[in-house]
């Protein structure tokens, strides 16, 4: 522990003077050709961390967590109060989920975390995936798992649902059938207007050789897309895209029907011979079984061009190409397509290999998304017809963001291991 503590406070220092720096990163900022469209009525705000975090999700009991470098699990407080350790052993790599109360997370060997009114249980024996999805149901937690027949690579990952046993221990009570990514994260939707809080769709079929881009972490690709009932985990209705296409994604995102005469969705990119285009997946009507692409956009230009799709449920947004310029765009659906306008450029949400596909965050019907070098936000209202409000700098490259769950900004880590607060 002695041979830490000078490399912990040279970190501690270089922390101190890149945010003593924000003030002249605002000028350099304020002096460029169109970086600030305003004032900004917002601040920068340093969070107290205890070590570099690797990872930051909006919830737990002070609305923020990160996860340290050396595995911890840190309730961060937005008020300048010290971190409070919540767990240890946990690896850094892997995501967390929130919801119903709870934390779940992956332990450094696999095992199913779960934190719930300050007591944590665990399953050691889950083997989770080391870059799947965790989602927080009611009455259980569904996870991506290794396991099975690897039959073709990445093929050997499913998505399982864990249940509480005991007082002290989970057990997995179903594991699904189909192969799934590896990598995959499972989202929860009423694609059929059950109103039962709906089921787990999840991008399954991994394939590694019909499309090799590799932008996403891995070059393995989702060529079919599930939902399947949340319990046990059987396919309600399924999706295969027919050769050469596949779902250049990790995880779809739920798509709200905001009219009586809508249906909910999921949106996602699928990707050819001609690049990424945006889509829309629907459940077909006339198919029970089936889920369809009901619209979709114009590729982007190019075999291995991409797009970095968003949404907050409501509005459609996608930045084109957010390796090489990065342009903004807005989408409305027209039937069976998804017309696009241009916002504005030199933005991005992803930065190539990563697994954090959406660096933008929604506060309200404020999209907040990175500058092209990640060293600033852009901060616009889609209720004054995308109007760009301000501009931030930050005090350093973000890495991930996360909207906090009161409205009131955004928590960003930055690329070094510190966590701000953007907000008012």
């Amino acid at each position: 522990m002695n041979a830490l503590r000078p490399a912990v406070g040279a970190w501690r220092l270089r922390r101190r003077r890149v945010l003593l720096a924000a003030g002249a990163a605002w000028a350099a900022t304020a002096g460029r050709s169109g970086a600030i469209a305003a004032p900004a009525p917002w601040a920068v705000r340093a969070l107290s961390v205890a070590e570099p975090l690797r990872r930051v999700h909006a919830g737990g009991p002070t609305g923020l967590l990160g996860v340290g470098a050396s595995g911890s699990l840190w309730a961060l407080s937005l008020t300048g109060q010290a971190p409070r350790r919540l767990a240890s052993g946990l690896d850094p790599v892997s995501r967390i989920a929130t919801g119903h109360g709870r934390i779940a997370a992956r332990t450094a060997r696999g095992g199913l975390w779960v934190w719930e009114d300050g007591r944590a249980t665990a399953l050691a024996s889950a083997d989770l995936a080391l870059h799947g999805g965790l989602l927080v149901l009611p009455l259980a937690v569904v996870a991506v798992v290794n396991g099975g027949a690897a039959e073709a690579s990445g093929a050997r990952h499913r998505v399982a649902r864990f249940e509480p046993h005991q007082a002290t221990s989970w057990r997995e009570v179903a594991r699904s059938q189909d192969a799934v990514l590896p990598d995959a994260r499972p989202v929860q939707v009423d694609l059929d207007g059950r109103g039962d809080g709906g089921h787990i769709a999840v991008l399954a079929g991994p394939d590694d050789r019909r499309y090799t881009h590799g932008v996403l972490g891995d070059g393995i690709e989702a060529t079919r897309l599930l939902w399947l009932e949340r319990h046990g985990l059987d396919v309600l209705r399924a999706l295969n895209l027919p050769a050469p296409f596949v779902f250049e994604d990790i995880a779809p995102r739920p798509v709200t029907a905001a009219r009586p005469d809508a249906v909910a969705g999921l949106l996602t990119v699928r990707s050819g011979p001609d690049g990424g285009q945006l889509a829309l997946v629907t459940a077909d009507p006339a198919q029970p079984r089936a889920l369809h692409v009901a619209a979709l956009g114009d590729t982007v230009g190019g075999f291995h061009r991409w797009l970095a799709p968003s949404t907050q449920g409501g509005h459609l947004v996608a930045v084109h190409t957010p390796h090489i310029g990065g342009v903004l765009h807005v989408y409305r659906r027209d039937g069976p397509r998804l017309s696009r306008r241009r916002l504005l450029a030199d933005v991005s949400t992803h930065a190539i290999g990563s697994r954090e596909t959406d660096l933008a965050a929604w506060v309200q019907d404020r999209l907040v998304l990175p500058s092209q070098d990640g060293r600033g936000l852009r901060v616009l209202d889609a209720a004054a017809d995308w109007a760009e409000l301000f501009s931030l700098a930050l005090p350093g490259r973000a890495a991930m963001t996360a909207a906090l769950e009161d409205g009131s900004g955004v928590a960003v880590l930055l690329a070094e291991g510190q966590a701000v607060r953007v907000g008012a």
